[in-house]
């Protein structure tokens, strides 16, 4: 396989030719602890110890004086940080893995206003607005003046050398999405008129003296990556043309290899790509790179699928190529692929709750499927001391993840699924093609509860009596949600459930009653198959599925329910059936709405039955849906720690 063959960048090999894209860290990190201390070099060690051919950091600032942000994060002028670094860098190293170190000069126009003290002006390339709150004059960025972009760029300099010195093997320059560096490369955010400004060409100059302060600084030999947004994907930003004259421009300058990216905050959906991308959605950008200069390429963007990772390297679209969240949620994906085993990969779903929005809310960034990422150090699983027995009610995520942790810590594991199947209300949620992640996971799971040492027995329907009659050590009651019953009756009458369970709605005009993730979900499904549809929208508000956690799946759902064309009517809940059609009221005014087939969306509500009959019982837990509805990383998470804690004073 291309992908296990070894690579060079500059004057460095890499055992394969696969990259640990970088990603915040931040609550991972430890002032105490030289910053990026103990758990951050288990967090990076699990990647490297799992087969990673180079792994690259989150972002470091290359000067403390700029950014509002950037003297409470890892400062490499500081002896301890340093020594911190090093230490990482001996950590990684042991597994025959390559380090680089993301180099970034700030957030400019993008930074979060939590983290600008009052009185502070942020900095940008230009007086821009705050991308969060352009409303709020006082975040508005000031230019930053020609000696402090001098003395910026330089820094570069002086941050690549001391990295060297820490055993780093290169640098990333974090030149992509419309950060700071970005900003002085883009016309929409650079308006200045002294030498790093006005032309294309000009626009440069700030990326040049930092290219070259490394090089004078840190070596020539110091191999720099530089992450490059080949389009904006938004008006007035960077065009494809430009980017790729960039690519030949950086080539010029000396840099080692192109890591090759596309979006900005604005098209979140690109440089943080969700479920609904489809896989290798920047490949193509790579390839256009390869053909116009002759660097190494890396690709990045939803490459977690082995076979096409594989083609984009095995086409010639890239060199390399870099995976994120696919890394947390499998950290041993390389060792995995290379034996053969890529049925066990522990599928990443693209919801970034897990990494992101952990991250966002200053918890370690972990992932929804994969409890133990970022938590290497504080959440072991403890193997019982003494045999217990475990039964397990519900073979959805949350029962699984109970049984796979159950299995791990040695109890006697049996789990009763009431249908034919596991997977519970994945299987629905897993019907739409651009659901694929989905699908994935249930497959995963599927192929996980064959491997484990328990016993599984499928339509078993569980009672208080039979519960009880059992007699296990303990029980953990997973049975999920179900959806509320659809408020009218009729032949062409459905749930979403239904529809996506197989129901053919009848006719082409299709009504969707519910705006929140699974009716708009369900619309652009039907909208696919060639349906006329209209959502129903309880909020009058711009926003529909709002109770999606992650904005860039949101925003990539909305734009896509807009592209398809489906009709959106807010603050609008149908009341009742009629001849053709469905009363609805507009906002205190009825009107009737013509329709073939009206699709309830409702609401999911715990399926908790078993949990009341079987009362206080003291061995019992209730986990996942049954006790909240709530999203996949909710269930998962849930059977984890509950089934981590058990029996603690019976663990070695």
């Amino acid at each position: 396989m291309k992908l296990l063959e070894p690579g060079r960048i500059g004057n460095l090999e890499i055992k394969n030719r696969v990259i640990m894209a970088p990603m915040g860290i931040r609550g991972l990190c430890d002032p105490d602890d030289g910053y990026w201390g103990e758990r951050v070099r288990a967090y990076y060690g699990a990647r490297a110890a799992g087969g990673c051919g180079m792994i690259t950091t989150e972002m470091v600032f290359v000067s403390q004086a700029a950014e509002p942000i950037a003297k409470e994060l890892l400062n490499l002028s500081n002896d301890i940080h340093l020594a911190a670094v090093r230490r990482l860098a001996e950590t990684i190293h042991a597994y025959n893995c390559k380090l680089s170190i993301q180099l970034t000069a700030g957030f400019g126009r993008v930074i979060p206003p939590p983290v600008v003290a009052e009185g502070v002006i942020p900095v940008s390339s230009s007086e821009n607005t705050n991308y969060y709150v352009p409303e709020y004059a006082d975040l508005n960025t000031r230019a930053l003046t020609t000696e402090e972009a001098g003395n910026l760029a330089l820094s570069f300099g002086y941050a690549a050398m001391r990295c060297r010195q820490a055993g780093a093997d290169c640098v990333e320059l974090h030149g992509h999405e419309g950060y700071l560096m970005d900003q002085f490369m883009t016309g929409l955010w650079n308006r200045r008129t002294d030498r790093y400004g006005g032309s294309r060409e000009k626009r440069l100059t700030f990326a040049r003296e930092a290219i070259e302060a490394i090089q004078r600084d840190a070596g020539r030999d110091f191999p720099i990556i530089y992450r490059v947004g080949i389009t904006h994907y938004l008006e007035g930003g960077r065009e494809e043309e430009e980017g790729l004259w960039i690519a030949g421009e950086l080539e010029k300058m000396g840099v080692a290899a192109l890591h090759i990216d596309a979006g900005c905050y604005e098209t979140s959906w690109w440089p943080h790509p969700p479920q609904y991308q489809e896989a290798g959605c920047m490949a193509g950008l790579a390839a256009k790179v390869k053909k116009v200069t002759g660097l190494p390429v890396i690709s990045v963007g939803r490459l977690h699928y082995p076979e096409t990772a594989e083609r984009v390297l095995a086409d010639g679209k890239a060199d390399f190529i870099a995976i994120g969240r696919g890394l947390l949620s499998e950290p041993e994906w390389v060792n995995k692929v290379q034996s053969g085993r890529t049925d066990e990969l522990v599928p990443c779903i693209g919801c970034h709750e897990g990494c992101l929005w952990q991250m966002i809310a200053g918890e370690p960034t972990s992932c929804s499927l994969n409890p133990s990422c970022g938590h290497e150090t504080d959440r072991p699983i403890i193997p019982l001391k003494k045999k217990k027995s475990l039964l397990i009610v519900g073979g959805g995520p949350a029962g699984i993840e109970a049984a796979r942790v159950g299995a791990q810590r040695g109890f006697d594991v049996t789990l009763w699924e009431a249908s034919g199947r596991l997977g519970g209300n994945l299987w629905p949620a897993s019907k739409p093609q651009f659901k694929r992640d989905i699908a994935d996971y249930v497959k995963y799971l599927e192929g996980l509860a064959c491997r484990l040492p328990i016993d599984i027995v499928l339509n078993k329907q569980a009672c208080a009596g039979n519960v009880r009659n059992f007699g296990a050590d303990h029980v953990i009651l997973a049975t999920g949600a179900r959806m509320e019953a659809t408020p009218f009756d009729g032949s062409n009458v459905l749930s979403v459930i239904q529809v996506l369970n197989g129901m053919e709605p009848k006719g082409k005009k299709i009504l969707i009653m519910g705006g929140g993730v699974i009716g708009c979900e369900t619309g652009v499904y039907l909208a696919r198959q060639g349906k006329q549809v209209t959502l129903c929208a309880r909020q009058d508000s711009d926003e529909l599925d709002m109770d999606t956690v992650d904005h860039n799946n949101r925003f990539m759902l909305l734009n896509i329910i807009k592209d398809l064309g489906i009709t959106v009517l807010r603050a609008t809940i149908p009341v009742g059936l009629d001849n053709g059609g469905v009363v609805a009221d507009q906002k205190g005014v009825q009107k009737k709405i013509s329709m073939d087939s009206l699709v309830f969306a409702g609401r999911m509500f715990p399926d908790n039955d078993l949990g009341k009959s079987l009362g206080d019982m003291p061995n019992m837990i209730s986990i996942g849906d049954c006790v909240k509805s709530g999203t996949i990383m909710d269930a998962v998470w849930g059977g984890f720690q509950a089934v981590r804690e058990l029996e603690q004073d019976h663990a070695s």
